[in-house]
């Protein structure tokens, strides 16, 4: 509990009064001592029970990576049956969630900024829940151990690919699974709005009402395969260069490998493919 600075001047001036109270024997002085004294209480009372029965949660967002900020959904839940809850806080180290009011078992979401210095699985940090309410006089706190654990990517750190990483695209004559305009063809399909006028199959189109369209495979970029001993710096450097790498060419739609010293993962793409590899670079070492 911390006392505002209000708090403190009404401590001071029910001190005050007691004094003359005192000093004076006067009746009234001693029945305001008394309403000041019980008002205390009962915010006391009321500010305590404010805080039972509040239960925290978060949501991660699917990627999170060491020493970066993260946009992350804290849950708050009010546990209790009628009484609802006032002006609590959701505070961890570095950043807080407002709840103004959380009627009976309610639950509401706020999004804040969370940042975990350390790649692999990680629990969550302490967080810390705080109200001024009834009266701003002390501010009331409780401290929650979340049992919680993430995983945590390394942290991305920019870097070059190394030399030999790309294969050649005439030694991968693999056409991705995805429309494009460079491969063979995929289908003919009727003309849909913001189609290419060179893609309408002119022929196909005569003999039919509507315009058709050539659907055409998308011919496969050149395939990475990045080798973890190639990059330079130290071990935790090589893992934010592969995470920068692994991301970076993944949104280029290219075919991406990962070679470890212990495990090989040959080149392939999609999000579940990505999102293999860099959990293989936060448990590198952790396993």
């Amino acid at each position: 509990m911390k006392l505002t600075r209000a708090g403190a001047l009404y401590i001071a001036l029910t001190l005050l009064l007691g004094f003359a109270a005192v000093n004076t024997g006067n009746n009234l002085l001693y029945l305001l001592v008394s309403a000041l004294l019980g008002f205390m209480a009962i915010s006391g009372l009321l500010g305590q029970q404010n805080l039972q029965r509040l239960e925290v949660r978060f949501f991660p967002a699917n990627e999170l990576y060491a020493a970066t900020a993260s946009a992350v959904e804290v849950e708050l839940l009010n546990r209790r049956k009628w009484l609802p809850a006032f002006l609590i806080c959701v505070e961890t180290d570095s950043t807080a969630a407002q709840f103004p009011v959380l009627a009976a078992t309610v639950k509401q979401r706020r999004k804040i900024s969370l940042t975990l210095p350390l790649r692999g699985y990680q629990s969550l940090p302490t967080v810390r829940i705080t109200s001024r309410f009834p009266i701003n006089f002390f501010v009331r706190s409780r401290h929650l151990q979340l049992e919680q654990q993430v995983l945590v990517f390394p942290r991305p750190l920019a870097g070059d690919l190394p030399a030999g990483a790309t294969e050649s695209r005439q030694n991968r004559q693999e056409d991705l699974a995805q429309m494009g305009a460079d491969g063979g063809l995929r289908s003919i399909d009727n003309y849909r709005e913001g189609d290419p006028l060179k893609s309408i199959h002119w022929k196909h189109s005569a003999r039919h009402e509507d315009y058709k369209v050539k659907r055409l495979h998308r011919l496969g970029a050149p395939s990475l395969l990045l080798d973890f001993a190639e990059l330079p710096g130290s071990v935790e450097e090589k893992l934010s260069r592969c995470t920068y790498l692994i991301n970076h060419h993944a949104r280029q739609q290219q075919a991406i490998g990962l070679r470890l010293p212990e495990r090989s993962f040959s080149p392939a793409i999609g999000s579940a493919h990505r999102h293999k590899l860099l959990t293989e670079l936060a448990l590198y070492d952790r396993h």
